[in-house]
């Protein structure tokens, strides 16, 4: 799976828990907020979202109790060579 399908169709609900300014004082490395926040991580866009915020990078803030039409998990796989 490339970066670009990753792209498009519904922002990805995270595992990672959403702290407004955690980045300010993460670890540079593999920073992952605890599950005991009250909010979850959705990244990238959706079929709703503009152009400018349909990119990988792009963090939004949802609370676990609320459901949305554009989001969803992205499953995937390593696949053995054959």
């Amino acid at each position: 799976m490339g970066l670009h399908d990753a792209h498009g169709n519904v922002r990805e609900w995270c595992l990672d828990g959403y702290k407004r300014d955690f980045y300010l004082r993460s670890p540079r490395e593999n920073p992952v907020v605890g599950l005991g926040a009250d909010d979850r991580v959705v990244r990238g866009g959706g079929f709703r979202s503009s152009a400018d915020d349909a990119r990988s990078a792009r963090r939004w803030q949802h609370q676990r109790t609320e459901s949305s039409n554009d989001i969803g998990v992205r499953p995937c796989r390593t696949l053995d060579p054959p």
